[in-house]
């Protein structure tokens, strides 16, 4: 794929014309038909018909390459100023002095001055300037002669002056790309720097309480065991260590992914985990389907908070958490029984706002709601979460 700076550096000169709002191209091609209208109707261009259709061949010829090509290797530039300064002078040697048929020298040392590099238009441009100022002659006084070679030499200069332009405009765009380029890198590095230290706050406080939580549960299950309590207190006590100890888990996957971006997991394992954390989830996941990165952690984000959400909203109710291909995409639907929407207030249903922010950074569809008898969150992944980078479930 083509950079911006690399298509500035292919461009040679500016596409429009500053006067009148056209390509440049079409204003070349405009001049043309007027020339070559003075040059036949006009009384007082007379050519010889030998001189005429020698000259008028390479002369049209250069032009058109001229104004319908924008960039051409320097053999085929060098090419095109001969043959119009070779058409043009034999056009003015069938003619009477300083004809309309200048116009076509006066093209040639221009082409090569603006899309030569200097020695080589220089060595173009002499000769061309000497043999027209030769076949224009003989002339009733040197100033004649001097006021060809000058017309000529305005053309050189022009051309000097037209190419340096385009420069100046490149060498602008470069720089301009060369800023955002950079400013675009401060935006990464500062970005970086900001999931660092939310990874480490993550890792210092949550990851932390966390740890001291499930110490402080495993002394209350030994003491509770000591002490004889009830094996529904046990259970209990047990079960908030299971959570505390997914917690740690997910705290430090968070961290990991906040340093290193979203790498890739096993889907389908993932997903039967948290199954057997949740006793009455069901789940089925299609064989071979392969989701990438962001698109996995999605689903298992989704998956959780809706098993969460289930086990909060509706304890004990069946909840079945299908992953299944849907076209070339695929699609979660987690379903519970005698289920209820979270409860707006404090802070309830924020964790089906998150699970829409992650769907739509990965350009998913999320859609919740009640059913007859529950409630069903079904994601739907778009068919290049698949195109990305795999992961094999």
């Amino acid at each position: 794929m083509s950079t911006p700076a690399a298509r500035t550096a292919r461009r040679v000169e500016p596409d429009r014309s500053p006067l009148l709002g056209v390509p440049r191209r079409l204003v070349s091609l405009l001049w043309l038909p007027i020339v070559l209208f003075l040059l036949f109707w006009s009384p007082a261009q007379q050519v010889s018909p030998t001189w005429l259709y020698a000259g008028l061949v390479p002369a049209v010829a250069g032009w058109v390459v001229f104004a319908l090509h924008r960039t051409m290797p320097p053999v085929a530039t060098v090419l095109t100023s001969v043959a119009l300064a070779g058409g043009g002078i034999a056009l003015l040697a069938g003619s009477d002095g300083w004809t309309t048929s200048a116009a076509f020298p006066m093209m040639a040392v221009f082409v090569a001055a603006l899309r030569l590099p200097y020695r080589t238009a220089l060595f173009v441009d002499v000769p061309v300037i000497a043999a027209t100022t030769v076949v224009v002659g003989p002339y009733t006084s040197l100033w004649d002669a001097l006021l060809v070679v000058a017309a000529l030499t305005a053309m050189v200069l022009f051309g000097i002056g037209r190419r340096d332009s385009a420069r100046r405009v490149e060498e602008h765009e470069r720089t301009l790309v060369a800023d955002a380029r950079a400013r675009e890198e401060h935006a990464r590095a500062e970005a970086i720097a900001d999931r660092a230290r939310v990874a480490r706050d993550v890792h210092d406080v949550l990851a932390h309480s966390l740890s001291a939580l499930a110490v402080q549960l495993q002394g209350a299950r030994l003491l509770a065991l000591r002490d004889g309590a009830a094996p529904d207190t046990v259970a209990q006590i047990e079960r908030a260590q299971r959570l505390a100890s997914d917690g740690i888990t997910e705290a430090r996957r968070a961290v990991r992914a906040l340093r290193e971006g979203p790498v890739p997991v096993d889907v389908a394992e993932e997903l039967r985990e948290l199954g057997r954390a949740h006793p009455d989830a069901t789940v089925e996941v299609a064989d071979g389907l392969r989701l990438g990165a962001r698109e996995g952690e999605t689903v298992l984000r989704t998956a959780q908070e809706a098993l969460s959400n289930a086990r909060k909203h509706a304890p004990g109710a069946p909840v079945t958490v299908h992953l299944r291909r849907d076209g070339d995409g695929a699609e979660l639907e987690v379903v519970d029984v005698a289920g209820a929407p979270p409860p707006p207030g404090d802070g309830e249903g924020s964790g089906l706002a998150g699970m829409a922010e992650r769907a739509a950074l990965v350009g998913a569809e999320l859609q919740t709601g009640p059913t007859p008898d529950g409630w069903r969150v079904r994601l739907r992944l778009p068919a290049r979460s698949t195109d990305r980078e795999r992961i094999t479930t």
